[in-house]
């Protein structure tokens, strides 16, 4: 079997090699930049939403790779939205 190039071998070692020729038929020739954070804000948003008084804001910032000041912030967002009191 022949080697991969470094990137697809990094790939390879935490996915598997069906997956890293999937991303390779997709994706080659391609520069793909991964953003910090894996959710959208928005959708951060709308979760905090849903759950109103039952977050806790430091394992939620855990979860979504936003700081603990963000979270705060789009709870205040919120509130002063009239969306959760």
């Amino acid at each position: 079997m022949y080697e991969y190039n470094k990137v697809y071998q990094e790939l390879a070692d935490i996915l598997n090699d069906k997956d890293v020729e999937k991303i390779y038929r997709n994706f080659r020739g391609m520069q793909v930049n991964f953003p910090m954070r894996l959710y959208f804000r928005d959708s951060v948003k709308k979760e905090i939403a849903k759950q109103k008084g039952i977050i806790n804001i430091k394992d939620l910032a855990v979860q979504t790779g936003y700081s603990v000041y963000t979270i705060r912030r789009i709870i205040n967002e919120l509130k002063a939205d009239n969306i959760m009191n």
